[in-house]
């Protein structure tokens, strides 16, 4: 199946924007990969997730875990270790695993619809 980023679905959570690219919804099994835009002046919920993220970004800046990354930078985040995406503008590239879910800071579970 080929997805083109126009045609990814759009969600927005708090100012941020999320289109998937794999994901089960789009013939992936594994991996879920999407792309994320952050506002300027981003600064996105607390949180933590079951699965790995990767962070790739592709435009602007943004900061994870008190790392700053730009263009071409990669952040690691472990399973199970709280973040928060801040900064922007930006657009980073997410990678993880099918099945993730997101734990914010008063213990609400969610599955985000963007990697279903």
């Amino acid at each position: 199946m080929l997805v083109t980023g126009d045609s990814a679905a759009r969600h927005e959570f708090g100012g941020f924007v999320f289109r998937p690219l794999a994901a089960p919804s789009t013939g992936s099994s594994e991996i879920a990969l999407w792309t994320v835009d952050v506002p300027d002046g981003g600064d996105g919920t607390p949180h933590s997730a079951s699965k790995e993220e990767v962070f790739y970004v592709l435009s602007g800046s943004v900061t994870i875990q008190e790392q700053t990354a730009g263009p071409g930078d990669v952040i690691v985040v472990p399973a199970n270790t709280e973040l928060s995406l801040t900064g922007g503008p930006a657009r980073v590239l997410v990678a993880t695993s099918v099945g993730i879910k997101g734990t914010l800071a008063d213990g609400t579970t969610i599955t985000p619809p963007w990697s279903l």
